[in-house]
């Protein structure tokens, strides 16, 4: 029965050692939230579930006036205007240049884009010589 007692003991002082301190909690629900949001922001600029972004802004907002108070610099705008998709937008992940950070899983660059004006010159090539290049042209781009 002692040691059941003290086994039971030990385990809760582990669970309550092992837990998040209020910072480390707040640090996690931000990293959460931040990348939820870029999630639904990637959506949300080619015209899907808008309402999904904006209450993700919400949430944000919330978290920030929490953590960080009224500040300005870190508050996000909801989109309230319908989303123009004739509007050119490009949607880059270039980080192989020596512009951002290299990783491992940005091997190329990668681009979405409904106007071929927006993209380097040497990803029109590149997509120009591709199968799909070659029988769909480079006037539309229907995601690189």
């Amino acid at each position: 029965m002692k040691t059941i007692i003290i086994l039971a003991s030990l385990l809760a002082a582990i669970s309550l050692a092992a837990a998040y301190t209020p910072e480390q909690q707040a640090t996690v629900d931000g990293v959460r939230l931040s990348f939820q949001l870029g999630q639904a922001y990637d959506k949300a600029i080619q015209g899907q579930d808008v309402p999904a972004f904006n209450a993700l802004v919400d949430q944000w907002n919330a978290w920030v006036v929490k953590n960080f108070g009224n500040d300005t610099a870190l508050l996000m705008a909801k989109i309230t205007a319908p989303i123009n998709l004739q509007k050119p937008y490009v949607a880059a992940n270039n980080t192989t240049t020596s512009k951002g950070i290299a990783h491992n899983i940005d091997s190329e660059a990668k681009y979405t884009t409904n106007d071929v004006n927006l993209m380097p010159d040497a990803a029109i090539a590149k997509y120009a010589a591709s199968e799909q290049g070659k029988a769909i042209g480079s006037d539309f781009l229907g995601g690189v």
